[in-house]
């Protein structure tokens, strides 16, 4: 009975501790919506945390958001949620605001409420987030009132003095993205160069790839303050990491007036030769002088002659060199030469130049269309279909064997539309398949990478960086053929050739290692975990196939081809897929036999047994492994050579 009275007069105390905890501890406010480039919508605690990253905060955790693959964002409506005042971020994710202060005899936050005052030891204290919406951690969060004070920012940076203009670009420097978009529109409405500046620091940053700033803290300093030959080699060590996604940060650069002569020319370069036409375009569009005479060249170079203007002006620059240059690109592009002279008298010159002036009005809005196109990826368009038609002609010569036709009809389809990715590819796996041109197969392959992919373009992409590993692989770069294997099956990752390669790699970095044997163990586990990825995605397609009969068709359905040619190829690639299933499980035994895992091999072997994907490597291996789990043979050996598990097709997906 004593125990239930004490119950009752802690029952009262407990509801209000509860209550207290009800009322002024709540989970962190939605204040900022985002949609994502797919389409998805978030909403939350976003904070800013300077570098590539946005962090959405809930009370379940937190999520990064890569700034690149954010749509838009908005607050104006959430923001209404928001009181004010000094909010304390607890470990728990709960949020506190009010009247706060900091006692610094206890150390503890002091949140003053109607009943009293609430107390948090610091220690249980993530961050603070002040009414700007600066935190104790630097990182920035949208607050009441936030639109407000980023007018005040601009006026300040425009019209104050040098008080109101340092307070605006540190305040800028701290919203970073969330001050993007009204950025964006100040400077289309009157160019500033502090606010051009700030605008292009935050899209650098919204233009990084994923996890660069970790792998290379300071990068960003890096590339403005730092020598300009430190800064090209930084850049090449990053582009080698990230490959394409490094581009857009390419073409900002080429934007930055600030920067350094070479790093404009490095960004040229790289762009020209992995052909990414819209930040070529877009880069062409904003420059003036010799950046943009190379920036006309480079897009020319890919078959887009939007810059054709740009090289009429350099034919009456007083530069013999520059115009020699010009004059030369304008004839490798165009096949005409009107007469032009470098070095011929002006009025010579002259007479040259107004027929190029003419022969640009009259092709001008076909040339501006084709770059719309590239840009856009656009496949309804005239050249397009003409293109599309050469394509099908060189596909049709390759497969009679036919290759110079082939080889013609694929070029010829490049020139019809160079912004179609198809015609690339094709030309691309001919040149090293066929002609043992790596070189030139390797530029094909990038020129196409460098299109915007359009509609059902996703097997072109992953076909060609799954060729471009082949080459790789073919030199014994096993590190840029892991990369473009590895972005093969990004794309795709039911593409079970990509796997058996990416797997074949790591099993052949694991033989060449001189490593400890340690070291050389978990390379070979890792590749077996490789094929085993990409077993499973055997698996799932070869469940995906369906005999197509009276049962499992719907009602009253009349098929638009015969059942039973259909059914015959689908028995073929069952046939194509069982046998690959065969030679993914023969490796994954062998490597499991390599590495001491008996029981391993044992069990692949019943697996392609129950499934009829049996060869003569599981069955060898298999009596390998049951002799040695009964002590028949010592457990160290070496795995015996494949008799005929070869890499499986790529009908086999």
């Amino acid at each position: 009975m004593a125990a239930i009275r004490n119950l009752k007069l802690l029952t009262p105390l407990f509801m209000v501790v509860v209550l207290l905890l009800t009322l002024f501890s709540t989970p962190a406010e939605a204040q900022v919506r985002i949609r994502m480039l797919d389409g998805k919508i978030v909403e939350g605690r976003i904070y800013d945390l300077g570098n590539e990253y946005l962090e959405l905060s809930r009370r379940m955790g937190t999520k990064l958001i890569l700034k690149r693959e954010v749509l838009g964002w908005s607050s104006e409506i959430l923001e209404e949620k928001d009181k004010g005042g000094i909010l304390l971020v607890l470990e728990s994710g709960n949020e506190v605001g009010g009247e706060v202060s900091f006692d610094s005899g206890t150390r503890e936050w002091v949140v003053k409420i109607k009943l009293g005052s609430a107390r948090y030891k610091d220690s249980e204290v993530m961050r603070t987030i002040q009414p700007d919406g600066k935190t104790s951690d630097n990182r920035f969060t949208v607050r009441k009132g936030f639109n407000d004070r980023l007018t005040k920012a601009i006026q300040g940076i425009r019209e104050g003095d040098l008080l109101a203009k340092t307070d605006g670009i540190n305040f800028i420097r701290s919203a970073g993205f969330f001050a993007t978009q009204v950025l964006d529109e100040e400077l289309k409405t009157s160019f500033h160069p502090e606010l051009r500046k700030l605008q292009l620091d935050q899209k650098f940053r919204m233009a990084l790839p994923a996890g660069v700033s970790k792998s290379h803290p300071g990068f960003l300093e890096a590339l403005t303050t730092g020598e300009p030959r430190d800064q090209v080699s930084l850049l090449r060590e990053v582009l080698l990491e990230n490959g394409t996604d490094l581009y857009p940060l390419l073409g900002l650069l080429l934007l930055d007036d600030g920067q350094s002569a070479e790093i404009r020319s490095f960004s040229i370069d790289i762009l020209q030769r992995t052909h990414n036409i819209n930040e070529l375009v877009k880069a062409w569009q904003v420059s003036v002088g010799q950046a943009q005479l190379a920036l006309a060249i480079a897009l020319g170079e890919n078959g887009i002659y939007i810059g054709f203007s740009t090289l009429l002006e350099a034919l009456a620059l007083e530069e013999v060199a520059a115009r020699k240059l010009a004059a030369t690109k304008l004839a490798e592009y165009t096949g005409e030469t009107f007469g032009f002279d470098a070095e011929g008298s002006p009025e010579q010159r002259q007479q040259a130049i107004a027929k190029w002036k003419e022969w640009w009005e009259t092709h001008r809005s076909k040339i501006e269309s084709v770059t719309v196109s590239a840009m856009e990826g656009r496949t309804d368009t005239i050249e397009r279909k003409r293109s599309s038609d050469l394509w099908r002609k060189g596909l049709i010569a390759l497969e009679d064997g036919r290759i110079d036709s082939a080889e013609r009809f694929f070029e010829d389809a490049t020139l019809a539309d160079p912004s179609a990715m198809g015609p690339y590819v094709s030309l691309g796996i001919l040149l090293y398949q066929q002609r043992s041109n790596f070189g030139e197969a390797l530029e094909s392959f990038s020129k196409a990478l460098g299109r915007k992919p359009g509609s059902g373009d996703l097997v072109n992409e992953r076909a060609c960086y799954y060729h471009i590993g082949k080459i790789y692989s073919l030199a014994f770069d096993l590190e840029k053929a892991r990369g473009a294997l590895r972005k093969a099956v990004q794309l795709d990752p039911n593409f079970s050739v990509a796997w058996y390669d990416l797997g074949q790699i790591q099993y052949d970095e694991a033989l060449l290692s001189s490593g400890e044997r340690s070291d050389r163990k978990a390379l070979l586990e890792e590749s077996r975990d490789i094929f085993a990825r990409g077993l499973e995605t055997l698996k799932r397609y070869r469940e995906g196939l369906v005999v197509v009969d009276r049962t499992n068709l719907p009602f009253d359905s009349q098929l638009p081809f015969s059942t039973r040619d259909h059914n015959k190829s689908l028995r073929e690639i069952r046939l194509r897929i069982l046998a690959d299933l065969g030679r993914f499980r023969a490796r994954i035994a062998a490597i499991s036999w390599m590495i001491g895992d008996d029981q391993r091999v044992v069990d692949e072997f019943e697996a392609a047994r129950m499934e009829e994907s049996l060869n003569e490597d599981l069955q060898f291996l298999s009596r390998k492994a049951r002799a040695r789990l009964r002590g028949d043979e010592a457990p160290d050996g070496v795995a015996p050579e494949s008799s005929g598990a070869g890499t499986p097709t790529p009908e086999g997906r």
